[in-house]
């Protein structure tokens, strides 16, 4: 590709931003009539205790691991969802030091009346597209994702044989 073909960068930027932005506001506005809860972290601890833990409970250091985050910062989020009623720490029984995690159920209704919220909001975005548009975004997005992610796995094979790093 030429110089002269390389998209407009920086109009790409401004629209993934806007994008952003405007589905952050609408997401909120949507949540306001939902139970108060941090979503966010909600929906990810569910989707980690799905991925990496047993019978409905999840090891905090097994759920820092899998989040790539440290220990004190999963610690702080869990506190908050702690005092806002939405999970429990328990000690392991079997291991008395390791401390298990797992979602209330007043923080798994809380969780999924704010999903349905963000899809209720979602959908009355997409009922605004012709049937036409609709499918030429989902054309585009998949196209556009598998391109970055075909050019995220060449950078990291790049990246790997300059550390001297098996390939992955």
């Amino acid at each position: 590709m030429s110089s002269t073909e390389i998209p407009d960068l920086s109009g790409m930027l401004r629209f993934v931003g806007c994008v952003r932005d405007l589905g952050k506001r609408g997401m909120r506005a949507a949540l306001a009539s939902a139970p108060k809860c941090r979503l966010g972290m909600l929906e990810n601890l569910h989707f980690q205790i799905e991925q990496h833990g047993q019978d409905g409970a999840i090891y905090v250091s097994v759920l820092a691991r899998a989040m790539h985050q440290p220990m004190p910062a999963v610690s702080r989020g869990l506190r908050f969802m702690e005092q806002d009623g939405h999970i429990i720490r328990e000690t392991d029984p079997c291991d008395r030091r390791k401390t298990l995690v797992r979602i209330t159920p007043e923080g798994e209704r809380a969780r999924l009346a704010g999903e349905e919220a963000i899809n209720a909001y979602f959908s009355r975005v997409m009922a605004r597209l012709t049937p036409e548009q609709l499918a030429q975004m989902i054309a585009v997005k998949d196209a556009f994702l598998a391109a970055i992610e075909a050019e995220n796995d060449v950078l990291e094979q790049a990246n790997s044989k300059q550390k001297g790093e098996p390939p992955q």
